[in-house]
């Protein structure tokens, strides 16, 4: 929370009063507030990119390093080890543009949801 500017309130459901435990957090709240999306990554503010869901606080320092120079577009996040799937359907970029559909859609956080897995018996 204290690298991402969240506030308590904001990343724990109020109705349900803890975190989702089947998705991270950032991500969680994403979901919630799709209306902030996409997000315009060549010019967003710091406070913004820290809250796409796959940007850390040094990938948005790289890409406030690279934006001086350039518009970012897809192979550029790739050129600076930014985690583009998790991303994607949040941002827009100088070659990208999510599908308005996708950020309205329900199955969104089924694709980031871990797949459930068999337990072995650990022997």
């Amino acid at each position: 929370m204290r690298f991402y500017g969240f506030d308590v309130g904001e990343i724990v459901e109020e109705k349900a009063g803890m975190l989702a435990l089947d998705l991270d957090p950032k991500l969680d709240w994403a979901l919630r507030h799709r209306d902030r999306f996409p997000l315009d990554v060549n010019s967003a503010s710091r406070e913004e990119l820290l809250r796409v869901p796959g940007f850390g606080a040094k990938a948005v320092d790289r890409i406030l390093a690279t934006r001086r120079t350039t518009s970012l577009r897809i192979a550029d996040l790739a050129r600076l080890h930014i985690p583009r799937n998790k991303a994607l359907p949040f941002i827009v970029l100088g070659d990208h543009r999510p599908q308005p559909q996708l950020l309205d859609s329900a199955g969104l956080a089924e694709r980031f949801k871990p797949k459930p897995q068999q337990l072995g018996f650990g022997f």
